[in-house]
């Protein structure tokens, strides 16, 4: 019987869980914003991760990194300020960080059915 419920909230938790999908869900289904992909400085979007490129050989990774999404934003235009089109690469980290960094009960209440 334990077995039976404990399989069952896993089932359950797996029904309810949405897999995120970075270049769909944050990028307008675009794999480069800002520039093109050969051009810096851009965000390079792809299914699991995102990454901000100011030149060649110079990327900051950004799924799972909010302190360093933060710290982008304080300095926006070192970081990609001479982008073809700056306002999409910060529209996309908004709402990355919106929705990926949230604070701790902000996360709770995001998951729970309340």
């Amino acid at each position: 019987m334990k077995t039976f419920l404990i399989m069952s909230v896993f089932v359950v938790l797996l029904l309810t869980i949405e897999a995120v999908n970075i270049k769909k869900d944050y990028c307008g289904n675009e794999e480069y914003v800002g520039n093109s992909g050969g051009k810096y400085p851009h965000l390079h979007c792809g299914k699991s991760f995102l990454t901000l490129s100011k030149s060649s050989g110079n990327h900051n990774n950004i799924q799972g990194r909010c302190t360093k999404v933060k710290e982008i934003f304080e300095d926006e235009e070192s970081y990609y300020g001479s982008a073809k089109d700056p306002s999409a690469i910060t529209a996309v980290l908004k709402e990355y960080y919106d929705y990926d960094c949230p604070t701790l009960l902000q996360g709770f209440l995001r998951f729970s059915k309340f």
